[in-house]
């Protein structure tokens, strides 16, 4: 845009005399005032409680000190962030104290743009400026019409004038550009859209507060009434549980302070309990003058039809932090258009991105989304999205566990809805990583599953999740899927598929010293494939029921189910299931003695293992070589297999056989190297622990009787 020329005149406007420059441009000339005009005012704040945010006001600050040496276009600060972030208030603090500083003797021109204000339409940038120039102290009828007139006025009545311009509630950098100062004067902007077009703003970035932070804000807004110091303690203990629930936001800090302000912990204690609810939560978070399920609608309403849609129905995922393909899958679109539209939703702070590939929903807003979907949405097309995103993970899930435990027996299926795209879970690490980001989706999914019009997904999920949680060792969250799954396997008469859930979930039991309670579920797990006539879940279950007399002392018997099962296997061709119950039954020859038909059969099993590329199974069979040789009394080939053992494991990942091989190791070198020994040995521990193993204290036991020093061992002697 050319500048307009100036000169200087005497000229009369509206009656009156002005002496100053005149701007010439658009067939006007108009003579601006000489004299300045009066002070410009400053808004007060609106609450003397605030607290979290000192970093970003100092940073405000750092852009606006006249003293800073900053350019001239580098001294506007842009405030972003989602609504009820403390935007407006932020601003004000900034601007109080550079005003108390005595930065901008020519005072602060504040205008609220109405970008996102209840029932408001933005304001334009011409009535922006008119608004502006009029307390500039111009006459109406001396404003130009035009906008580009009325910038170039703007900016003459701001030249060599410090003043400090605030623009709250933007809406676009088109709205805010043509208001932006010259030179000598700075400008804090704040916007719930980023306003990408504003290139030399330093930008803050505003998210939700700190839990010890939050709770700071809603006790100091609250100001509850505390005689005692069990009083005291009370409401800090519900004020915790009420900053929780508002998930950082201040506005929603605020709003549920100020129905509890002055009041005891009892009524702190209520409005914690109404805030439980997320059902209740926004219904809640309004104290009649402010409301923070309005606050964040006035965002949702000026998306277009297919942004709101989106956005709701990131409200059906069942946590708030969502990844491309699962919103693919929610709204039946390619990933190319989901981006385009989540780009939007980020840009006007409905979400934020959050990682490679995933979206942040905080948690109100996530709240806010499901009301909306229910209420937007039709019943139908909001069943039809829950379908495709249990199906969607149900197909990845399926993928990432071929990629965790190849070759194992699953649960036939098809998926109705196949996703248009999932995450590249074909690899061993990936589809580790994978199951472990979306466990708790994928266990709040199979619960979701049960109840629709399929509950099969229900199960065949369960069993999908089998080969991460048999790795992981993850015991008790298995058996709380495996519950689920079951229940619903139960609910629909599904006897088959029953019995291999109950196998499961003796497998689980049994690792946690829980031997009857697991021998119950492998006789149900018998029964019902005896009643199905399948003959490889028989043999499966007697497999599985070894365990039982193994783990009991009974290594006669146990080996009698092992060579059981083991021609039942032979007879069906499953190798796989062949080497398993090789692996199984050396155990049980190695507590008989057995040594050499020890050895030989985990050989067998280790080559089968190789062969199909099964490393957690080969880990398994490495370290049943070494405790065979051990036991029999051959050091050198014991050290051997429990070091190919080790690196195995941890080439696959496995923590329980890294631990195994490495009390193997230490249990070995005790008496010959007991430095290596009681590295081993406490690597060992560290591993069991985290794992939750009961193997964990039998190995404290083990190695305080072989003389190895344990971790509590040396703090004890420190």
């Amino acid at each position: 845009m050319t500048e307009p020329s100036t000169s200087r005149t005497d000229n009369s406007i509206s009656g009156g005399t002005y002496y100053g420059p005149v701007i010439q441009g658009r067939n006007i000339t108009l003579h601006l005032p000489e004299a300045p005009a009066p002070p410009l005012g400053i808004p007060s704040v609106p609450s003397s409680v605030f607290v979290g945010r000192d970093h970003e006001v100092q940073g405000l600050l750092d852009v606006i000190d006249p003293d800073s040496g900053n350019g001239p276009r580098s001294r506007v600060g842009l405030v972003t962030g989602a609504a009820g972030m403390g935007k407006s208030e932020l601003l004000l603090q900034a601007a109080h104290r550079a005003v108390h500083r005595g930065w901008f003797p020519g005072g602060v021109l504040s205008i609220d743009l109405d970008g996102f204000s209840l029932g408001l339409a933005p304001l334009t940038p011409a009535d922006a400026l008119r608004r502006l120039l009029q307390r500039l102290g111009l006459p109406l009828d001396a404003i130009p019409e035009h906008a580009e007139d009325r910038a170039a006025v703007y900016r003459e009545c701001l030249r060599d004038r410090s003043v400090l311009v605030l623009l709250d509630n933007t809406r676009d950098s088109a709205q805010v550009q043509p208001l932006l100062p010259p030179y000598g004067c700075a400008a804090l902007v704040s916007s719930r859209n980023l306003l990408p077009a504003l290139d030399d703003a330093r930008r803050f970035p505003l998210s939700d507060l700190p839990p010890d932070v939050s709770c700071e804000l809603f006790l100091a807004a609250a100001d509850p009434r505390t005689g005692t110091d069990a009083e005291g303690a009370a409401a800090r203990s519900h004020a915790r549980r009420i900053a929780t629930s508002c998930a950082g936001l201040p506005l929603a800090l605020r709003v549920a302070a100020a129905q509890v302000r002055g009041e005891t912990a009892d009524h702190l204690a209520e409005l914690a309990t109404s805030l439980d609810d997320k059902r209740k939560r926004l219904v809640e978070l309004d104290d009649g003058e402010r409301a923070v399920a309005a606050s964040i609608g006035a965002s949702y309403d000026i998306l277009d039809e297919s942004e709101r849609l989106l956005f709701a129905l990131c409200g059906l995922h069942p946590g708030s932090r969502v990844g491309v393909h699962a919103v693919a899958a929610l709204a039946d679109l390619p990933l190319r258009d989901v981006r385009r539209r989540m780009q939007r939703l980020r840009n006007i702070h409905l979400v934020e991105a959050d990682g490679v590939g995933h979206y942040k929903l905080h948690d109100l807003f996530h709240v806010y989304a499901r009301e909306r979907v229910h209420e937007d949405v039709p019943e139908a097309d909001t069943r039809a999205a829950m379908d495709r995103l249990i199906d969607c993970y149900l197909y990845t899930a399926d993928r990432a566990d071929a990629a965790v435990a190849p070759g194992r027996y699953r649960l036939p299926h098809t998926v109705a809805h196949p996703p248009h795209s999932i995450p590249d879970v074909d690899e061993r690490d990936a589809a580790l990583a994978w199951f472990a980001e979306e466990m708790p989706q994928l266990s709040a999914l199979l619960r979701m599953a049960a109840t629709t019009s399929d509950p099969s997904r229900c199960w065949i999920l369960a069993d999908a999740m089998r080969g991460f949680f048999f790795h992981t060792k993850a015991w008790d969250s298995w058996l709380e899927t495996l519950q689920v799954a079951l229940d619903a396997a139960t609910d629909a008469r599904e006897v088959r598929v029953q019995s291999v859930l109950h196998n499961s979930m003796g497998v689980a039991l049994i690792e946690q010293d829980r031997s009857q309670d697991a021998a119950r579920h492998y006789e149900a797990a018998r029964a019902g494939f005896e009643a199905v006539g399948d003959a490889h879940g028989v043999a499966t279950a007697v497999e599985n029921r070894a365990w039982v007399h193994q783990y009991a002392g009974d290594h006669l018997a146990a080996l009698a189910d092992h060579q059981q099962a083991l021609a039942v296997y032979g007879a069906l061709g499953a190798r796989r299931n062949t080497a398993i119950v090789q692996r199984g039954m050396a155990l049980a020859e190695i507590e008989l003695g057995r040594y050499e038909d020890a050895t030989a059969h985990l050989t067998q099993a280790l080559d089968v293992f190789v062969e199909l590329g099964l490393d957690l199974d080969s880990a398994m069979a490495l370290n049943g070589l070494g405790e065979a040789h051990a036991s029999a009394g051959r050091a050198e080939p014991a050290r051997r297999h429990f070091l190919r053992a080790l690196r195995r494991s941890r080439a696959c990942g496995s923590l329980f056989e890294e631990a195994r091989a490495r009390e193997g190791l230490a249990v070995l070198l005790a008496a010959t190297d007991p430095r290596r020994a009681a590295h081993h040995g406490k690597r060992a521990l560290a591993h069991y622990q985290t794992l939750r193993s009961p193997k964990a204290e039998q190995l404290r036991s083990r190695l305080t009787a072989l003389g190895v020093p344990t971790p509590e061992a040396d703090t004890a002697r420190s």
